[in-house]
Formats: C-alpha cells, structure tokens, sequence
C-alpha cells in the first residue's frame, strides 16, 4: 500500500501541475481565454461625466466600432472581443477602484486607462498583475518608461507645451498662468511651456478640482497687466474665461484641446471665442480615417468632438487584436512582444511603430477657436 502511496501521490501532483499551467494559473497567461471560452475581455477606464467628461465618452465609442469591426470578421482565433467600461469621473481613486474591478472581477489582461495619474497610480500594481495598461489619450517618455506593462498610442504631451509656447511667443511678453492640479497631466503641461515661453511668467496659480471662483487669482493676473492666459485645465476653465472677461481683460487665452468641450464653452458663455489651442485633427479624407469617421457619425450623429481622444482609441483596439492574433501562444509575455512588433500600421491616427518603444506619439499643432470650432493657423 505504501509502495502504491508513493507512485499514486507523485502522479496527483505532477497532474495538477499541468492543469495549473494548462489552466493559466501560474503567471503570465491571458485569463480571458480561460474564463470564457468565446470572450476576450479588454477593459475601459476613463472619465464619462464629471469636468474631463470630452475626454472619455467618444472615447469609448471609437473603441467599441474597433471591437465590432474585429467580431464581425471573425474575431480573433475565433474569440469575440469584449469591451468593459468603467466611468472613473477622472478621478485617481475611482481609477484605482474600476481597475480593481476590471481585474480582479472581470479577469482582463488589457485595459484603455484614460486618467493621466491613474496611469501612475496603478503601474506597478499591473506589473505585478501582468496587466498590460495602454493610454490612448496620452503619451510621453513619462508613461512609457514606468515598466513594460505600460504602452501609449496618443497625442504627445510635451507637444502641447510648445505648440502654446511658441504661440505665445509670438503675441504676448507677458503671460500668466492657471492650471488644474489635482492630477499630474496639467502641471506636466505647465512645465514644457515654460521651457520654451521666451517672454515673462507674471504668475502661476494652481485650482484644485471643484473651483468655480477665480475672481481673487484673476484680480492678481490683471494688477500685474498680463497679456495673455494660459489655461490649463478642463470644464471649470470656461468659468475662468467668463469671469476674466466680465473683470475687464481683453488679452489672448491660451489652452489645451479641452477648450472643445460643450461643457466648457457652455460655461464660458461665448468667452471661448478665439482661443489659441494646442490640437490634433484627423485627416478625415483618407482611408481609413474616413470610413471610421462615417461610422461613427452614424452612431453619434455628429463628428468626434475631440479627435485626440477619439482616433487613438480605436487604433488601440486594433493594436491589441494585432499583437492577440500574431502571438504563438496565450503567454502574456509574448504578446507584449507582438505589440512592440506592430510596424507600419495603417491606422485612423497614420502608421502606428511601436517598434521603437512602448511610446507611439503623434504630435499637435497650433489652431484657434472659431464658431465653437477649432480652425488649423497656417504657419
């Protein structure tokens, strides 16, 4: 009995080993193809309503026509993709909190992270998951080298910067600040224009998430004769741009894309008006920007109010169904691999090369807010 003890217990062992590592339990597998034989699940997150909200709901949008273009050409290895969404409000704990759900309950491997300080918050957590977190709203050297689980597909921010900056240079000698930090995107903005403003930084005030009075910074900003503001923010600076008018300064906003959101316009009251911006247009005459351009006017019955945080979202997906499709196995390891593999896509946003890094960037240009509508300054 002993003898057959020793033979039988050894057996057992070695056999639920092998379903372990058949099961991808032991590390690096991709949990979706296990938990659900039909499914592969891509996760979500990013603000839906809320002040940032322009930077989330078309988002969502684009990735699901992605998604829906992939299952009806079969899917991947005969694998319907999934898309999980989660409303973070941009907000770091509830980013925290939906990854949390996305992970640990819905068992994904990939997740869309839209907040900027998630991105951060949750780096190393998704290395120790094997989670792999792709923004596609935001890109720089910043993201990509927090560790191989992180990968952007966005506009640059650095871009943003001196695309502001070199407007400003060309108008103002005296600028003024104001910029939103309750998250690290803002700030980082805030910084690459003021390595390439040339003229005089008067001030730079900082709100925090919730501001609606701006009367006490802006009296400051006009008793030093600023020529011009620099808003760097979302919905709350609309308030900002009333109010400044409404106190009697007659200078030149300057701004990020989130100067296009009818939140922000809404409050600004016709105070948006010919604000300079840091943007990014898709080319919406060439294949296949244009075909995904059509669909999506047929789902929302409008165009994308912001393309940076639209196209990239959709090209993301796409990037994500390259690197599924192209891996020879279910380890997540090599499907990192094939990411860093993808060369010469054609995408909505232009040919996508991650081949060089985990950073894909595409760079801003200088427009100015006429008619609620963003119009290229030729250079």
């Amino acid at each position: 009995m002993k003898n057959k003890l020793q033979i039988i217990i050894p057996a057992i062992i070695a056999l639920a080993i092998i379903s372990l590592i058949y099961l991808g339990i032991t590390g690096n597998s991709v949990k979706d193809y296990n938990n659900d034989n039909n499914v592969i699940k891509i996760g979500w997150t990013g603000p839906l309503t809320g002040q940032a909200a322009v930077l989330g709901f078309d988002s969502v949008t684009a990735a699901e026509i992605a998604i829906n273009e992939i299952n009806q050409q079969g899917g991947i290895n005969n694998k319907n993709l999934k898309l999980i969404v989660e409303d973070d409000q941009y907000d770091v704990k509830k980013t925290v909190d939906a990854y949390n759900k996305l992970v640990n309950i819905d068992k994904v491997n990939f997740i869309l992270i839209n907040t900027y300080s998630g991105v951060f918050a949750l780096a190393e957590q998704a290395k120790k998951d094997n989670v792999i977190l792709i923004d596609p709203l935001d890109c720089n050297s910043e993201i990509s080298n927090l560790n191989d689980n992180v990968f952007c597909l966005a506009t640059d921010t650095e871009s943003i910067g001196i695309v502001l900056a070199n407007e400003a240079n060309k108008r103002n000698k005296k600028i003024a600040i104001i910029y939103f930090n309750s998250d690290r995107f803002m700030p980082l903005v805030k910084e690459f224009f003021q390595k390439n403003y040339k003229g005089e930084i008067i001030a730079s005030e900082s709100i925090t998430k919730g501001t609606t009075d701006f009367k006490t910074i802006l009296t400051k900003i006009l008793n030093k004769n600023a020529e011009g503001i620099v808003l760097l923010g979302y919905d709350e600076m609309g308030i900002a741009m009333k109010q400044a008018r409404d106190l009697g300064f007659k200078g030149q906003f300057y701004m990020p894309g989130t100067v296009t959101s009818p939140g922000l316009q809404e409050s600004a009251k016709g105070n948006a008006e010919g604000t300079i911006l840091a943007f990014w247009n898709a080319d919406k005459e060439k294949e296949p920007t244009k075909s995904f351009t059509s669909k999506f006017i047929d789902i929302k019955g409008r165009p994308p109010i912001l393309d940076l945080a639209t196209y990239p979202s959709y090209d993301t997906i796409k990037v994500i169904a390259i690197a599924l499709e192209n891996s020879k196995s279910n380890n997540l390891d090599d499907i990192k691999k094939e990411l860093l593999n993808v060369k010469g896509y054609k995408g909505v946003t232009g040919n996508i090369d991650f081949n060089v890094g985990r950073e894909m960037s595409i760079r801003e240009s200088a427009f100015i807010l006429k008619n609620s509508k963003p119009v290229l300054i030729q250079q």
